[in-house]
């Protein structure tokens, strides 16, 4: 009876330490600070200074860290930005991007179109939204078309709107018209 009282405590304490034993993934731990504070689907953040509306960002997922103190935005971007009139004036549309909750600025990444609503369209990888200026900078080449017109550029800094933009190394073609 010994033996057997003996031999259950042997095997109950090696289930107890087997079970205490901290086990790692052949591909580690994910530590718990990397996963967001919140997540949500297909919803919108709205970006405002002294309350006007400047843009609204719909993203098909959002994952806010507010450690980090940014929000993660996949699964396709758009960003509908809006003039002092109220009045719509381009649309930009991602692959992803991330927004600086301190300052509302945002990085579009990953096939970056804006297209305005006068007709001009900017295409590049990554183009930043500094909200404190109000303008979309990319610092990675760029192209613009217009009517007829074809530009390529090293950077790029502008209004959201693409009237009022600088670009350094432009290069392309230009109608004679518009001139």
């Amino acid at each position: 009876m010994k033996y057997i009282i003996t031999i259950f405590l042997i095997v109950t304490l090696s289930l107890f330490d087997l079970a205490c034993t901290d086990f790692e993934s052949e591909e580690g731990e994910v530590p718990v600070e990397e996963f967001p504070d919140q997540e949500s689907w297909g919803n919108n953040i709205y970006f405002q200074r002294d309350g006007q509306r400047l843009a609204v960002l719909t993203a098909g997922y959002i994952a806010k860290y507010l450690k980090k103190r940014y929000t993660l935005l996949k699964e396709g971007v758009k960003v509908d930005f809006y003039g002092e009139d109220g009045e719509l004036k381009s649309v930009l549309t991602s692959k992803e991007g991330k927004v600086y909750d301190a300052r509302s600025d945002m990085v579009a990444t990953g096939n970056v179109v804006v297209k305005s609503t006068n007709g001009t369209t900017l295409y590049t990888e990554e183009l930043n939204w500094v909200n404190k200026e109000g303008k979309i900078i990319s610092e990675v080449p760029v192209k613009i078309t217009t009517e007829g017109d074809t530009l390529y550029g090293d950077t790029f800094k502008s209004d959201p709107d693409l009237i009022n933009y600088e670009m350094t190394n432009a290069r392309g073609t230009l109608s004679l018209i518009h001139i």
